[in-house]
């Protein structure tokens, strides 16, 4: 049930639409091809009856008039537009007294006399005569004459049959017509519904992009789906204002609580310095510690602010990437050993780019910390460099849990972070936007992968500047 249930969620809609309608127009042409051909044969066979005892009725006549050799001669005239029938007389005690039928029909089990019981209180009756050979049926009628002799009429159903082959072609072509007009819904569906549906679908996997701007678009969709859109869109307008709100009301905020967060700092400082008390210079310094944890929070959203709006002051120099990552090497190493984690450095090129290195420093820095926190006991971190036209490119990688391909984009934006549940690094979600603010500040660019052999791969791209 289950592979049954998965082989048809992978079946397109539009191939399920299609064998639903191939399923009810093949089952409606069967269903009437069955009815049409039952009453059809009912209603030939009654007919066949019917003018069997016409016949003989108008034979009886010309017999009575003219013996049963005008019987003969107009029974060949008629019989030349028909080699299906067949004519006997015969005498009440079975005595043959004239006959005209082909030789086919000499096959069939002609009676030799009528019975009293066929007469059923009529002058005329029927018989239908099977010969298993040829698979056809002869129906035959009987009627008594003036004299007392019988009149034998024979026809067999080849006629009928051809007839109804004839009309089982019709049916069949009607049918397969229908089934043709029958798809045409399938069309309207696939151009009209699905195209657009895809469409939403492209247009969808750009929702996630940082600038938040890409919207549902089908140009070409129904009316049902153009106010699904409609309505999609007004919502995505209304988070991106409400977005761009919050991130301005966060950056007004953090520019106004520098001046107050510095003042405060001084006068703890000054406390520090003037007090004599050491419990006081005890919370004083812890003071000061969470002043300070405060003020690089909100110089983080200042600096990630520039960064987005072209507007970060850099001051560059020419910084050698060997000597700036070895130092920070050395600055991380106590802290991966604390944590079971080996890192190392992959020789590079001794490139020197023009960089502000103190920025760089820092977006390194966010990257080994991530690449810290998030790889397990026993793993490994590495940094590498390679070169890249004229600048160079950054490696981070770890043997950690990867990211979710869904969030890989996301994580770049501010206040947001992965959802690895294997760490509970706390944070705020502002050092990968910080990274990427400090890259495209310099023209860079910033991105992650997931390696084959396990963990992730951010890397920074830096030009020579």
């Amino acid at each position: 049930m289950l592979f049954k249930k998965t082989l048809l969620d992978r079946i397109p809609s539009q191939w399920r639409l299609a064998l639903l309608l191939a399923l009810f127009v093949g089952t409606s042409i069967a269903l009437t091809l069955i009815l049409v051909r039952s009453t059809v044969s009912r209603d030939l066979r009654h007919l066949s009856h019917s003018i069997i005892i016409d016949d003989l009725e108008e034979y009886a006549a010309i017999y009575a008039a003219s013996g049963s050799g005008g019987v003969a001669q107009v029974f060949q005239a008629v019989r030349g537009s028909s080699e299906h029938r067949g004519l006997r007389i015969t005498s009440p005690d079975g005595s043959l007294l004239h006959e005209a039928m082909p030789d086919d029909l000499r096959a069939y089990p002609w009676p030799e006399r009528a019975q009293n019981h066929d007469w059923q209180k009529a002058h005329t009756f029927m018989k239908e005569l099977t010969l298993p050979q040829l698979g056809t049926v002869l129906m035959l009628g009987a009627i008594r004459l003036r004299d007392g002799n019988i009149l034998w009429l024979g026809r067999t159903e080849v006629e009928n049959r051809r007839y109804q082959q004839n009309i089982t072609i019709y049916l069949w072509l009607a049918g397969i017509l229908a089934a043709a007009v029958a798809m045409l819904p399938v069309v309207w569906y696939s151009h009209e519904v699905l195209m657009p549906i895809r469409a939403f679908t492209r247009s969808a996997r750009q929702l996630h992009l940082p600038e938040g701007t890409a919207r549902l678009m089908a140009p070409r969709a129904i009316p049902e789906l153009k106010t699904l859109a409609s309505v999609i869109n007004a919502g995505l307008d209304q988070i991106l204002s409400l977005s761009r709100e919050l991130q301005g009301t966060n950056d007004q905020l953090a520019h106004e609580l520098r001046t107050p967060l510095a003042r405060i700092r001084g006068n703890l400082e000054n406390l520090l310095d003037k007090s004599d008390n050491p419990e006081a210079k005890d919370a004083a310094a812890r003071g000061l510690e969470e002043i300070d944890r405060a003020a690089q929070l909100v110089q983080s959203i200042l600096t990630i602010r520039a960064g987005d709006h072209g507007a970060l002051r850099l001051y560059k120099q020419q910084t050698s990437l060997n000597d700036l990552l070895h130092s920070l090497v050395e600055l991380f190493t106590p802290a991966a050993e604390d944590r079971g984690l080996a890192l190392d450095i992959k020789q590079g090129l001794d490139l020197v780019l023009n960089i502000d290195r103190q920025l760089i420093t820092q977006a390194i820095s966010n990257l080994l910390d991530n690449a810290l926190a998030y790889t397990p006991r026993g793993g490994r971190v590495t940094l590498r460099w390679q070169a890249e036209g004229t600048g160079a490119v950054l490696f981070v990688e770890d043997t950690g849990h990867g990211v979710h391909p869904e969030e890989m984009e996301m994580i770049w934006e501010r206040y947001n972070r992965g959802s690895s549940t294997f760490t509970r690094h706390p944070g705020m979600g502002l050092g990968l936007s910080l990274v990427r603010a400090i890259a495209m500040s310099h023209g860079g660019s910033v991105g992650v992968t997931n390696r084959v052999t396990g963990g992730a791969s951010f890397w920074m791209r830096l030009p020579q500047g």
